[in-house]
C-alpha cells in the first residue's frame, strides 16, 4: 500500500504525541510493557477499531462508544487491524526509543521493553496540550485507561489474544 496523503499512524512524531495523550490521561505509576502501550496507541488513534476486541462480558458497553467514533473513518481504505497494526511498529519503536534519548520515559525500563514516563521530562504546555485534545474524547480515553488497569497484556486472557495483533500463545504466563 502506497499512502500519497499523510497518515498519523505512519508519523513517530505524532505516536510520540498520543504516548502522552496515554500519559496524561490515564497518569500510570508503574511501568507499562511497550506491547501493551502499543495495542492501546493504536485503539487510540481508531477508536472505532475497537469493537473488534474480545471483552470481558462487563464491558461489552464499549462497543456502542466505539461505533459511535466510525466518523473518524478515513477517506481511504485501510489495511485490516493486524497488517496496519503491524506496520505502525516501527514508528512506534522510533517514537518510544526517542523518548528514551530525550529523558521523557526511563531508559532502564526501555531496555526491559517497559515504558515508564519520568513526569519531570516533560514540559508543561505539553501536558495542556494534550489534556485538551483529550477532553474531546473523554470516552475512549477512560476505555483505554480501564484496558491498561483490568486486561494483562500476556496469556489467553490477556490483551494480545483479545485484540488479535499480537501473537500470545508461546507467552509466559
Amino acid at each position: 500500500m502506497t499512502q500519497l496523503s499523510y497518515n498519523e499512524a505512519f508519523d513517530p512524531y505524532h505516536a510520540v504525541f498520543r504516548f502522552m495523550r496515554l500519559f496524561f490521561g490515564c497518569k500510570p505509576k508503574h511501568a507499562i510493557p511497550y506491547d501493551k502501550l502499543r495495542i492501546l496507541d493504536f485503539y487510540l488513534l481508531y477508536p472505532f477499531r475497537l469493537q473488534n476486541l474480545h471483552m470481558f462480558a462487563d464491558d461489552t458497553r464499549w462497543r456502542a462508544v466505539s461505533k459511535s467514533y466510525s466518523r473518524l473513518k478515513p477517506y481511504g481504505e485501510l489495511p485490516d487491524d493486524n497488517s496496519l497494526f503491524e506496520r505502525m511498529g516501527s514508528f512506534q519503536k522510533a517514537a518510544a526509543s526517542s523518548m528514551a534519548r530525550a529523558g521523557i520515559i526511563s531508559d532502564d525500563e526501555w531496555t526491559r521493553n517497559r515504558i515508564l514516563f519520568v513526569p519531570d521530562g516533560i514540559a508543561g504546555d505539553v501536558e495542556k496540550r494534550c489534556l485538551e485534545v483529550n477532553a474531546t474524547m473523554p470516552d475512549i480515553v477512560g476505555i483505554l485507561c480501564e484496558i491498561n488497569a483490568r486486561y494483562d497484556l500476556n496469556g489467553r486472557d490477556g490483551l494480545k489474544a483479545r485484540s488479535g495483533l499480537l501473537e500470545y500463545r508461546y507467552d509466559p504466563v
